[in-house]
């Protein structure tokens, strides 16, 4: 199942952001399985999790860093800031939330769940953990400069939102459910919302999307715009001394710069888009070692078709890389990428320097792969 179908409807976001909250009821219970109490145990006992990858809140205040890390003192470098698992036990038994921060960056199974969710829904996506221990609620009412999905994996989470436009202290709430395993809200931009914790534990993960905002092409046009000699043209002597000529000096040359935008190309300003934009996204992930330096070329291979973020014709491009087929290699890359599990080279109806091309853009990747 695709990430997004278990998180909303694909049509929902065909045209457009939803613009109300909604709850979907259990379909997102495959999901619980990128992030376990087991896994929970190896984050803080045995990834070497620093700060800021993590924070704590309790009694709608953040619990100061300096308890709930230490410093390692006997390698060469010494790391500061690491997460102390005992501390933040401690911490957990007193009733604090636990924040994990951007687990993309660290832990495979949601690394590959954010990707393919970002190349679903075309922007960026990053998945915090909140861990709230039982009948305790971390954050008071709050609101977020994105939209969010909240993804149930244990125990269940009671949920009060307010529009935008209302106040939570003063105004009843709009909208209150709760999120049972498997359950899915979705929060929009702006919305004000605060969560509680049941009779057990909850742990939930928030997907959250940096939606391209229509900024990006104002950058993108003052950037080319800036490059225009005609900028440089000196204005009068005393023009800012008199109201009148002043008033007129910045109508003339607001009138001559809408002329230079006039003349900007559209596919300059959008490539410039492109370039800002796929810097946003997470390179796929390398190689693994023994297949690059062993010396043995592995046997069998992965596709990630999710790290096409762009196509134009016959140019590609990933986060980190651009591809452009030669005439005839279109459908056969289509169709290597649209192959899913383990395969062989051999298998593939492709010539060699497609291939080699993919494998060397990620695309394919050698078994054992990263994030699978």
């Amino acid at each position: 199942m695709d990430v997004l179908d278990a998180l909303g409807d694909p049509a929902w976001f065909a045209d457009g952001w939803p613009a109300t909250p909604y709850h979907r009821v259990g379909t997102a219970a495959d999901l619980r399985s990128t992030l376990t109490w087991a896994a929970l145990d190896t984050i803080l006992n045995d990834q070497g999790l620093q700060a800021p990858a993590f924070r704590m809140a309790k009694n709608h205040q953040l619990v100061p860093i300096e308890k709930l890390t230490r410093s390692e003192r006997h390698t060469s470098q010494a790391i500061q800031g690491l997460a102390d698992p005992v501390r933040i036990g401690d911490e957990l038994m007193d009733g604090a939330t636990l924040v994990l921060q951007g687990l993309q960056r660290f832990w495979p199974p949601l690394a590959d769940t954010c990707r393919r969710l970002a190349a679903e829904i075309g922007h960026p996506v990053f998945v915090n953990a909140y861990l709230t221990p039982r009948e305790e609620r971390g954050f008071d009412a709050h609101r977020d400069p994105y939209h969010a999905w909240l993804t149930q994996v244990a125990g269940s989470k009671s949920w009060r939102l307010w529009a935008p436009q209302h106040d939570p202290a003063t105004d009843p709430a709009d909208l209150e459910m709760v999120l049972a395993e498997g359950d899915v809200l979705w929060i929009p931009r702006g919305w004000w919302h605060t969560g509680s914790s049941g009779a057990e534990p909850s742990l939930h993960l928030t997907f959250t999307v940096w939606a391209t905002k229509l900024d990006a092409i104002l950058r993108a046009l003052l950037a080319e715009v800036l490059r225009d000699p005609g900028l440089s043209r000196e204005l009068p002597p005393d023009v800012f001394r008199d109201g009148v000529r002043t008033e007129a000096t910045i109508t003339e040359g607001m009138t001559e710069i809408a002329d230079m935008i006039a003349k900007l190309d559209p596919a300059t300003l959008a490539a410039r888009v492109v370039e800002a934009r796929l810097e946003q996204f997470d390179p796929l992930p390398a190689q693994s070692v023994w297949s690059m330096i062993g010396g043995d070329r592995p046997s069998l291979f992965h596709a990630h078709p999710e790290g096409v973020l762009h196509v134009d014709g016959a140019l590609l491009r990933t986060a980190d890389r651009l591809l452009a087929l030669k005439p005839g290699q279109e459908a056969p890359c289509r169709a290597v990428l649209g192959r899913k599990g383990s395969f062989t080279l051999t298998e593939l109806d492709a010539d060699q320097e497609l291939l080699d091309l993919l494998i060397g853009a990620r695309l394919i990747c050698a078994e054992p792969c990263p994030g699978r």
